[in-house]
């Protein structure tokens, strides 16, 4: 049960939902729950898990103590902004262009 409670440890640390973690790092939010709640051991996406949680897959593991060892640098960009730049990304370049436009005009620097 140790990667649950140490996932569920990081995600109220995190302020982020089972649903909205598993958005990000691309699995169902019933996988996380799995986690989380000790019906599974380990994922295939763990280190995406732990990179949004601001640690490592050995310390969600519980291979070591120290959360903060070997971790990701914290996000330079808020869940909104990420939230953004994912959407942008999913756009045809000719959508990203007039989205540009509109970002360009809206913030003042058409």
């Amino acid at each position: 049960m140790l990667i649950g409670q140490r996932l569920a440890e990081r995600m109220q640390i995190a302020q982020l939902s089972q649903a909205e973690l598993a958005r990000r790092v691309g699995m169902s939010q019933q996988a996380v729950g799995k986690l989380v709640n000790g019906e599974s051991r380990s994922s295939p996406n763990l280190h995406k898990i732990a990179r949004e949680l601001g640690t490592t897959p050995a310390y969600l593991a519980g291979e070591t103590d120290d959360a903060n060892a070997g971790a990701p640098s914290p996000p330079t960009l808020s869940a909104a902004e990420r939230e953004l730049v994912d959407c942008f990304k999913a756009l045809e370049p000719d959508e990203q262009r007039s989205l540009l436009h509109v970002a360009r005009s809206m913030s003042g620097r058409s």
